[in-house]
């Protein structure tokens, strides 16, 4: 049992195949060099059968690896600056967009934000699997509703010098958050969603963000009984987002019981429990900024 614990640790998953294995590797927001791309084929046509699967967390398999090639295949992994993925009690692979980087409605970069974060939290053990999706927009191209912890790119967005009162930004505004008003846009804060829609389709750029961060979403997953996650801080910036993850991990530690996903000790605990419990541990987390 600890050998297959240690397996599952480092991305090695059982087949129902007895004595093969499917080797999971990791990528950081879903990419990977054209090298490391030929070094996975390389070690597909090697040690097993010249498959390789895409997942759906953007993570490479290859199936048919032999159980006596682990510590080899382990080596030249490690050589070639491949990431192990992780499976069992702990933090998994970070899905991330495209973001800002090449997506034209992206707002923030997911990219760099993703492998900031993969450095830091993945593979930590925790009560029970727990991943995590970025998106760069209210798009949710990154399921941040439908993963444990997810983290979703927003802007609040302000009038500047310019407009032209054409009403492009009333009419396509899918939230009806603006309005046309003596020939001026009037934001109605409560209604936005942080889309950034009526930025970019500005003909004159009379509209910018005046403010650029991530909501962040706690106890969201699919499976057998899926639901979705729910909205607990606003607007984050970039250089606050590790102390707000750290706090929630934090906090779900010590609400949770073995075996318990974020959202199943939500609804034994309630939401109002988890959030303040969130609050205690970014105190502490400020404490120590």
């Amino acid at each position: 049992m600890q050998k297959i614990k240690e397996y599952r640790k480092n991305g090695f998953i059982e087949q129902r195949q007895k004595g093969y294995y499917a080797l999971r590797i990791r990528t950081q927001a879903g990419n990977m060099t054209t090298g490391q791309l030929r070094k996975v084929t390389e070690l597909a046509d090697k040690y097993a059968k010249g498959q390789v699967h895409f997942t759906t967390r953007q993570s490479v398999e290859i199936p048919w690896v032999r159980e006596k090639d682990y510590a080899t295949i382990r080596r030249e992994l490690k050589d070639a600056h491949l990431l192990s993925a992780v499976c069992g009690s702990r933090m998994r692979t970070i899905v991330a967009c495209p973001g800002a980087s090449v997506c034209r409605y992206g707002l923030v970069d997911t990219v760099s934000l993703a492998k900031k974060l993969d450095e830091i939290f993945v593979g930590r053990e925790l009560p029970s699997k727990t991943k995590m999706g970025i998106s760069g927009c209210a798009n949710s191209c990154g399921k941040p509703q439908e993963n444990d912890i997810g983290l979703q790119g927003v802007i609040q967005p302000i009038l500047t010098e310019g407009c032209i009162g054409c009403g492009v930004c009333s009419m396509l505004c899918k939230a009806e958050a603006v309005k046309l008003e003596n020939d001026e846009p009037v934001f109605t804060r409560e209604k936005c969603i942080g889309c950034g829609r009526c930025m970019n389709i500005c003909p004159e750029r009379a509209i910018e963000a005046k403010h650029c961060g991530y909501n962040l979403y706690i106890g969201g997953k699919i499976g057998r009984f899926p639901q979705l996650g729910v909205k607990v801080v606003e607007g984050i910036d970039e250089n606050e987002v590790v102390s707000y993850l750290e706090a929630v991990l934090q906090a779900y530690q010590k609400l949770a019981e073995k075996g318990e996903r974020i959202a199943e000790v939500i609804n034994r605990r309630g939401l109002e429990s988890f959030k303040n419990e969130i609050a205690n541990e970014m105190k502490k987390e400020l404490a120590v900024i």
